[in-house]
């Protein structure tokens, strides 16, 4: 048995190993791993002793901390190997155990190792660790850790008034026609705008809100298909020169004429919308109106593309929503005839106008032939029924029927036949007055020159 002592401080010891080997067993170790003299040298301890005299302030890190780690290997023959490891920590109140020791050992991030290599440090259990620092493992990777977006993924459309009682308006032109340039409807609480021209927007709040709020406008998709698919303009009209010229966002369905407007595009959600700051109302007014243009059709294809859009208006301070209000907008070649169109649609089928008849009435004589029939027997049906009629017009005109019904059932058969040989005798008469006379017309102009007029007779 080997042993070697090293004496640090009065009954201190820093290090101590202890070996049994026998003669047969360290025959056959390898040269790399058999034990040659002593297993540290004068020369390795004194730098070692002075590396550790520095890095702990010549002496005033004293706090050591001892923990036992048992091993033990046993063969089945008697002669048997024992190793006795002692460990120390020498640590302070305020820097870690990888500062003191950074002279001797060099210092290496957990990012800098592959899995295997932590593994094997670490251990498989958290007991074996000689140490009370625990290292645990990065956090997964995220593609947007360190993005931040105001803009959610998929923004409300819920009104919300807020503390501060947030409103928009749409004052109704003065004069409305079918080729006006927009228009509200109050029933379906949808704006009808064309495209490219000032539609006014007024806003205001029941209190003040804090000073630095802005007011965000931005379009989205109505459809739950199709909400998380960013609003833009199709590339037909983005990439025209015509309403794009020195103008910062040409790819933007909003815009706004204010002379501080914004345009933000999320680089998260690829959400574009416009920002203005949020004013007073002036003198005598209560309300703020900004003007607003839309720059691509509903129709448009690779833009709108006859999709439902809403534009989502709020007030905002540092990305916190303090109001919202949402409005549905159809962009068209002309807002007054389509709103009457979905106006007329939206309402129930017992109010809608009835289907005007055409103006145009043939007129036709038809002569049949009457043969005496059977006299009607209606001592046989006498049950009564009741019909439920809606208007009074109606029912006058039913009983009248009613009245002569009743009546021809008292008459009797043969004058009923009577009467239908006179109707048929006096449409003959007539018919015959009717083509006597196309006849006498069609040889008058067979006779009449051209450029001579004949005078009839008064």
């Amino acid at each position: 048995m080997h042993r070697h002592n090293n004496t640090v401080l009065a009954a201190v010891s820093f290090g101590k190993y202890t070996s049994k080997v026998p003669p047969t067993m360290s025959q056959t170790l390898s040269p790399s791993s058999s034990v040659t003299g002593p297993p540290l040298s004068q020369e390795a301890f004194d730098y070692l002793w002075h590396s550790l005299d520095a890095c702990t302030d010549h002496g005033n890190y004293t706090h050591i901390q001892q923990r036992d780690l048992d091993y033990s290997f046993e063969n089945e023959n008697e002669e048997t190997t024992s190793l006795q490891i002692e460990r120390f920590q020498i640590k302070s109140q305020q820097d870690s155990i990888s500062d003191l020791l950074n002279p001797i050992i060099p210092q290496s991030t957990a990012s800098s190792m592959s899995p295997d290599s932590q593994t094997g440090i670490i251990g498989s259990s958290t007991a074996s660790s000689p140490y009370n620092d625990t290292i645990t493992s990065p956090p997964p990777y995220s593609p947007h850790t360190s993005m931040t977006s105001p803009i959610p993924t998929v923004p409300s459309n819920t009104d919300y008034a807020g503390d501060y009682g947030f409103q928009i308006s749409f004052s109704q032109p003065s004069k409305e026609t079918k080729s006006t340039t927009w228009t509200y409807s109050e029933s379906l609480k949808k704006l009808y705008v064309r495209m490219a021209t000032t539609c006014p927007v007024r806003f205001k709040s029941q209190r003040q809100p804090p000073a630095g709020c802005i007011i965000r406008a931005m379009p989205i998709f109505m459809k739950p298909e199709h909400v998380q698919e960013p609003v833009k303009r199709c590339p037909n009209h983005a990439t025209s020169k015509e309403n794009n010229e020195n103008h910062p966002a040409p790819t933007h369905l909003v815009r706004c004429e204010h002379k501080l407007a914004k345009y933000t595009e999320d680089s998260y959600t690829s959400r574009q919308s416009v920002i203005i700051p949020h004013e007073q109302p002036q003198a005598g007014s209560e309300w703020v109106t900004n003007l607003f243009q839309f720059m691509c059709l509903g129709s448009c294809v690779g833009g709108p593309n006859r999709r439902p859009i809403q534009i989502v208006f709020t007030l905002e301070r540092d990305n916190q929503v303090l109001g919202r209000r949402a409005v549905e907008v159809r962009i068209c070649a002309c807002p007054g005839r389509d709103r009457k169109a979905d106006e007329k649609a939206a309402l129930p089928p017992s109010k809608q106008s009835p289907k005007k008849i055409g103006s145009k009435v043939s007129y036709g004589t038809e002569i049949t032939t009457i043969v005496p029939g059977k006299k009607r027997k209606l001592d046989d049906d006498e049950d009564s029924y009741t019909l439920t009629v809606r208007g009074k017009e109606n029912f006058e005109i039913l009983c009248k029927l009613r009245d002569s019904l009743e009546l021809s059932s008292m008459v009797p058969q043969n004058q009923v036949d009577r009467y239908k040989q006179q109707q048929v005798e006096v449409n003959r008469q007539w018919l015959s007055v009717v083509l006597a006379r196309e006849s006498k017309n069609k040889l008058m102009k067979r006779k009449t020159k051209p450029g001579k007029v004949i005078k009839r007779p008064a």
